[in-house]
């Protein structure tokens, strides 16, 4: 069997950075008949359920239409009708997989998890255990992922088992194994469904960005554009390295891309640093936990920033949100919370420059000088990842450094 996820843990072990949808509305099997407009395929479905009512194949592929339209337009609205098409197929196999991913999109990950436990208990197939692993991940429970990604990978070597294996070796510090992952996936993918395959590719070039690779990371991303034009996830990433390489022209113009579909604190907060302006409410709403790491750079609303880092904890627990509630600690005021917050979202080894940013200022703050320095020296190293308002801080923290051992 291929042991691909155990190799991730030898050795030297981003997302928040796509956002989710809002909470699905009730679910009803009327919203899996509601009219899509210029999209002939989820119409041609839809009169073919019209005259086979019930037709657990075709309420299926719906299903997995208004999941790919939703992707491919990020437009959260067609989980909803993704989800009604799984309410009318039940407890079947099926059903419960369009439920799943539904509420995964929802950041609904416990309910996900129970969905997934519910689904292996009638089959055992990569994407029943891709599924479970994403609900526990997400939670914060990587070991508890393990097996279950194994058991994925095993189960089928294929485009989404090996891009989930790529995030995993990512969370872990492997950003070596991360990129040879994600080139096992784009491999596997198809240019009949070309969206898979760019979403993939685009995670590839974030990997080659966290690694430095700032011109190989271009032109990935731009491979990612070709697949699927205006693609806004590929559009962020570029503006990224672009702020990395210091040209904040192309940048603000990769991000302005972005920005018309991507309607999420992070990328308005990258598109705030390159050409001035003002994140609006609308945008803040989009991802709490983005939102509160904003606020607290920006030094504005502490306990409002706060209270989002704390609400995100209810749905998971992953590292980069206790980096949220930890950093919004300490700019509440309460360094030795913050600390203790900091420790876990250290816990996995990712090798996220701003992790390591804000733990290093916690510490500085909870008077723990020599943890700091050693998270801060490792934190200039990837200097390169970090927003312009946060690598002001890293400078700020080096101003004060220098002069208290003057």
């Amino acid at each position: 069997m291929n042991r691909i996820l155990a190799c991730a843990l030898v050795g030297s072990l981003p997302l928040g950075l796509f956002g989710h949808v809002s909470d699905l509305p009730p679910v009803s099997g009327e919203l899996a008949f509601a009219p899509v407009e210029g999209h002939a395929a989820i119409t041609k479905h839809q009169e073919a359920l019209k005259k086979s009512p019930g037709d657990a194949v075709l309420l299926e592929r719906l299903g997995r239409l208004f999941i790919s339209t939703a992707r491919l337009k990020l437009d959260d609205k067609y989980y909803a009708n993704a989800e009604a098409c799984g309410f009318l197929l039940g407890e079947t196999a099926a059903g419960l997989l369009l439920r799943g991913h539904c509420l995964l999109a929802a950041h609904r990950f416990h309910d996900a998890e129970d969905v997934a436990r519910r689904l292996l208990k009638l089959r055992q197939e990569m994407q029943d255990h891709a599924l479970l692993g994403d609900a526990l991940m997400e939670q914060g429970l990587l070991e508890d992922a393990l097996p279950v990604y194994q058991a994925m990978i095993d189960a089928k070597p294929c485009l989404p088992s090996y891009s989930r294996v790529a995030h995993f070796r990512w969370l872990k510090g492997d950003v070596e194994g991360a990129m040879e992952m994600a080139e096992q996936a784009i491999a596997c993918g198809s240019y009949r469904d070309p969206e898979p395959l760019a979403w993939v590719t685009t995670r590839l070039a974030f990997y080659q960005w966290q690694a430095g690779k700032l011109d190989l990371a271009l032109q990935t991303a731009g491979r990612a554009e070709q697949l699927v034009a205006g693609y806004a996830h590929a559009s962020f990433i570029k503006g990224r390295v672009y702020l990395a390489k210091g040209d904040f022209k192309a940048a603000a113009a990769s991000l302005e891309v972005a920005a018309r579909s991507l309607k999420l604190p992070e990328v308005m907060w990258a598109l705030e640093d390159t050409r001035g302006g003002k994140m609006d409410e609308a945008h803040m709403r989009a991802d709490g936990r983005s939102a509160a790491l904003y606020l607290a750079t920006r030094g504005l609303l502490s306990e409002e920033a706060l209270a989002l880092a704390k609400a995100e904890t209810l749905a998971r627990r992953d590292v980069f949100t206790w980096d949220a509630v930890a950093w919004a600690q300490l700019r509440a005021g309460e360094p030795q919370a913050a600390a203790v917050s900091a420790r876990r979202a250290l816990v996995e080894g990712t090798e996220d420059a701003r992790i390591l940013l804000h733990a290093g200022l916690i510490f500085q703050s909870a008077g723990d000088p020599v943890q700091s320095a050693q998270l801060l020296t490792r934190a200039r190293a990837l200097r390169f990842q970090l927003l312009p308002s946060e690598q002001a801080l890293l400078d700020q923290s080096e101003a004060l450094f220098t002069s208290n051992t003057k």
